[in-house]
Order: C-alpha cells, then sequence, then structure tokens
C-alpha cells in the first residue's frame, strides 16, 4: 500500500480504459453473386404443350415422361417445380388412360427416382 508521499506505480504497457487502441476493421468478405437461375425454358414449353384440350392422354404420356427423364439432370427451384407438376400431369393422363397400374410404377419405378432423390 503507498503512503501518502510515494507515489503508485502504473504500469505504462498496458492501456487505461477506453484508450484502448482500434484495431483495424476486418476486410469484408466479397459477396458472392446469386447462382444463375437455371434456364427452363424447354421443360416449361413441354409442360404447357399438353395443355391443348385435343391431346390425347396418351399422347402427353411420352411428353411428361420426357420431363422427368430430362438429360440435363437440371434440380434447381425452377425445374423441380416444373417436374413436380408433370408428375400429377402424367398420374392424371395414366388414369384418363386407363393405366391406373402405371400410376404405381411411375412414383416407385425409375421414371420419378432422381426427381424424388433431389427433392428429399
Amino acid at each position: 500500500m503507498a503512503t501518502e508521499g510515494e507515489s503508485m506505480d502504473v504500469d505504462s504497457a498496458a492501456p487505461s480504459g477506453g484508450d484502448t487502441p482500434m484495431s483495424p476493421p476486418k476486410a469484408a468478405e466479397p459477396i458472392q453473386p446469386e447462382e444463375e437461375e437455371e434456364d427452363c425454358s424447354d421443360l416449361s414449353d413441354l409442360l404447357e404443350s399438353i395443355n391443348d384440350a385435343s391431346t390425347t392422354p396418351s399422347a402427353k404420356i411420352p411428353v411428361l415422361t420426357s420431363i422427368l427423364n430430362d438429360p440435363a439432370e437440371r434440380h434447381g427451384p425452377k425445374a423441380s417445380a416444373i417436374k413436380e407438376r408433370a408428375v400429377y400431369a402424367l398420374a392424371r393422363a395414366y388414369c384418363e388412360d386407363n393405366r391406373h397400374d402405371e400410376v404405381v410404377t411411375l412414383l416407385t419405378g425409375a421414371a420419378c427416382a432422381p426427381f424424388f432423390a433431389n427433392i428429399t
């Protein structure tokens, strides 16, 4: 303890209170551009092509199957939405064509397997 005439030693190496030197700001991480949206216009066009009232269910089936068997294997949000609509439309087409057993094959077989694997 210091007595009245003695001075206290102060550690000059440690800055006191709010006098700490400011550390330089961290470099901001570069902003990554959003992933480019996949081009699914061909899949969309195929899906829209079956909406003609004169198209028979048996004519819709190969078109819808080709959407699910997309050779480019697109699985982004846009392609997944189109493929989901194709699954529903394909199930309806099988039912309209009185091929009810094909719906089970569609949902459990190779046609939908890649789609289901990427959405779950």
